[in-house]
This record gives structure tokens, sequence and C-alpha cells, in this order.
């Protein structure tokens, strides 16, 4: 017979009341202030349509009785007050975004919180070695999501208390095949019939790659986001020697929408007060005047050049993706980045631009650009493709290949395949030296476009780098 728990149901449900109402309502709340908060300040607007918090629930007095009853939580608990420290999802958040993009986005960001070390000094901190990372190792159900437990701190008369809370980080497909299977349901401890898992599996798996059509047709369509905004034509280089006035009215569409964009650019870029990537910007400008004003931007033929006319002190970045940037950017931004201690101070500049940049180690970026190559090697380089179908094929094989080095995210991968294109160099078979070199002047020339680099700093990177 199994051993029961030391405590009746009766006095569970009494503790339970008590906690819920002291502790557990208030965190729930707190824990999504703190963390809408958290990524409203590090998310674009544009990046923020795409990210959203969808849930947040206390797990109700009967789901916690039936998880307490499994024997992995049962023989290990021998007080009420135990509790919160055997189960760690009494509170729970989900976020859904709209892409995978959108997932590691986040999951970036919230690695980027303190660790917790029991004091109270962060609202919101994250639990060492809690992550779980069920997109990439689905469930047997088919299940997928990232998971990470945070703790918030709220306050009690005069002292403070941490409370753990479980987030879960879906994309929307993701987060449909849960609300379609409703397998909350059979958690913990029952087993769904065998049709229903079996049915339940064959929908995670084709959601899982109409996820992977959807990451495509993201990156595509930001490809062409790209190229409207950041390929100045030669009409755009005439409009950038003159003043608004002097443009001639032929090439105005509506004078009084432009006069309007400009002045909305113009407010928007005199307070700012971090990077802002040129898509993002564009996107703000389309939102608020419409789709159409990317035909022609109002008679400066490129977005970069409406914005250098619109704010003549403006600095953009030379090489795709383009940013814009404060005035005192460069001088601060390094300090307040995050990243490994080993990674050179001018990666982390880039890093502060370019929030997709890898900071990662050189052990990863060796695998990266062996990877690279072995899918290269791959590829029938005589197959018609777009070029943004090459670098989502060569990214798709990269992953797919066994390594006997580190594993290595889509997306890190993805940034070298694309600074591949964007330097030319998009052709193969290309081996891993031709792919370190390729990429480390790329990366490079990224920097010095900047900020000036010493010698000093230039071999520190390229040591980084190579």
């Amino acid at each position: 017979m199994p051993n029961e728990l030391p405590f009746s149901y009766q006095e569970f449900s009494d503790w339970y009341d008590a906690h819920k109402k002291k502790y557990l309502d208030t965190a729930k709340d707190a824990a999504a202030r703190a963390l809408s908060e958290y990524l409203e300040d590090k998310l674009s607007e544009m990046e923020g349509a795409r990210v959203r918090i969808t849930g947040r629930r206390v797990k109700s007095k009967a789901r916690t009785w039936r998880k307490l009853n499994l024997s992995k939580y049962r023989d290990s608990i021998n007080r009420l007050d135990e509790i919160p420290q055997i189960i760690d999802d009494l509170v729970g958040l989900r976020i859904t975004c709209n892409n995978q993009s959108d997932v590691i986005r986040v999951m970036r960001l919230v690695e980027a919180l303190p660790i917790a070390d029991g004091t109270f000094e962060s609202v919101l901190t994250q639990e060492a070695d809690s992550w779980k990372n069920y997109s990439d190792a689905p469930k047997p159900s088919g299940y997928r999501a990232v998971h990470v437990n945070l703790l918030t701190a709220i306050p009690l008369s005069v002292d403070w208390h941490l409370v753990t809370c479980e987030l879960q980080v879906r994309t929307l497909l993701q987060d449909g095949w849960g609300e379609l299977t409703h397998e909350d349901t059979y958690k913990p401890g029952s087993e769904p019939p065998v049709l229903v898992r079996t049915l339940s599996r064959r929908m995670a798996d084709l959601l899982a790659a109409v996820d992977d059509i959807a990451q495509d047709l993201r990156e595509e369509l930001d490809r062409l986001s790209v190229a409207a905004i950041d390929e100045p034509t030669e009409a755009a280089s005439i409009a950038l020697q003159l003043v608004p006035e002097e443009i001639p009215s032929a090439a105005r569409s509506e004078a009084g929408s432009q006069e309007a964009a400009m002045r909305y650019l113009r407010e928007r870029l005199d307070n700012l007060n971090r990077p802002i990537d040129l898509a993002s910007l564009a996107w703000e400008l389309q939102r608020e005047f419409g789709q159409e004003v990317s035909q022609g931007w109002f008679g400066f033929h490129s977005f970069k050049s409406l914005v250098r006319a619109s704010s003549r002190g403006v600095t953009i970045t030379d090489r795709p993706p383009a940013y814009v940037m404060p005035a005192d950017f460069v001088a601060s931004a390094a300090a307040g980045s995050i990243a490994p201690s080993n990674i050179p101070r001018a990666a982390r500049t880039l890093k502060g631009i370019d929030k997709n940049f890898p900071l990662v180690s050189q052990e990863q970026l060796a695998a990266a650009y062996e990877r690279l190559a072995r899918a290269s090697e791959e590829a029938d380089w005589n197959e018609p493709l777009t070029e943004l179908s090459r670098v989502n094929d060569l990214t798709r094989r990269a992953r797919q290949l066994d390594s006997t080095l580190l594993s290595v995210s889509r997306p890190h991968l993805d940034y070298i395949a694309k600074a591949l294109l964007f330097s030319k160099n998009l052709r193969g078979p290309l081996t891993m030296d031709q792919i370190k070199g390729i990429y480390s002047t790329f990366i490079v020339k990224r920097i010095e476009s900047v900020v000036a680099l010493e010698e000093e700093e230039q071999q520190a990177l390229l040591a980084w780098l190579t």
C-alpha cells in the first residue's frame, strides 16, 4: 500500500486557503505586472505586438492535492509548509508568441534576469537551473513550450516573501494545441485514452511543421521589409541633399501627411534612448499613417532617406540590418550590455544595437561553423532557390546534422548564414575556415561602422570570432 501524505485533506485544505489568500493571489498579479513592465521596456513596439502575456493562474486546490499524491511528491514531503518548495507551479504565467523567433527573443530576455539568491533586491528573478525546453525535446504527448521558474518578492507588512512562479513560453500554434487537446485535463497522474494520445501527438507534429513554415514566412516578410526600407535608390540619394521644403511638390505624396509623418519621426528620434532597428521604426510609421506610405516614402524613395531628412543629427548603421542610434549610445553601450565576461567589449557594443547578434562562446561558434560547412557540402547549389530559401536550407540541414561538438540553436545558425548572404558570399560549398573568415570579417566591419576599433580591440574580436 502506497505511503500516505503526513496530513489529512482537511488540514491541507485549511493550509491552502490561507496560503493562497496571503501569498499566491498577490504573487500572481505582482509577477505578471513585473514581467509585463520588463518586456515593455525591452521590446520594441513591433516586437511587443508579437509577444503577449495570455495567462496567469493559481493552481486549484483539487489539482494541487492530486499532484501532492503522486509518488514523486508524496514520498518527499513531511510538512504542509514544505509544499511551496515541492510544488513549484502553484502560480503560473503564460506568454504566447507569434513565431519561434519571438520565443527565442523572450527566452534571451528572461535569461538576462538576475539569478535568485534569496534576497529581495529585485522584484523579478529567475531560479537557477530551472529551464525546461520542451520545444526542442517535446513531451511524449507532443507538448511543446519552454518553462522556467521565476521568483517574485511580495511585501508583507514590514517583511518580504519570495514566491515561485512557473513561466510557460509558447508559440500561437503550440498554445492552440494545448487548448484543443485539453492536455491539462489529464495531468497530473492520469492517462488519456490511447486514441487521444495518438491523435494529440499527430496534431502536435503537424503543428510543429506549420510552426516551421510560419517562421520561414516571417523571415521572408522580414527580408522584404528590410529591402523596402534599407536600400537607398539613386533618387533617394538626391532627396538626401534636399531640405524638406526643397523637395519638388510632384514628388510629394499627400503633403499634409508627409509633414505629420516627418514630425512624428523627428519627435520619436529626439526622444530615443536606445537603438531601434529601421524595420521597427518603419512598422510604427505604417501603423500610424497606413501601409501605403511605404509606396515611395513621401517622395524620398527609401525609409532611410526619410528618417535622415526628418532628423538631421540621427546616426544609422551602414550594414544590414540597419539600426538608428541615439547620439550618446556608443559611449555607454558596452558598459550596459549583458554578456559573458570573456566576450570582447566591442562585441557587446554590437549586441546593444543588434539584439539578434549571438554572444556565444568560441566553442559554440566553432560548432556553428562546422555544422554550416557540412550543410553546405550536402546542399545542391545548382537548385534554383531564392537567397532566403538558400539560408533556410542551410540552417535546416545544419540543425539536422549529428555532431560531436556542442548543439547550436537555429537563431545562431541563421545569423551566421545571413552574414554569408549580406556579405555576398552565399555560394558553395564552403569550408569551415571559409565560413569562419567570412563571418569574422563581416562582424568586424559591422562593428567598425558603429565605433572605431583600436588595434588591440580588433585583435581581441578576431581571436574570439576565429
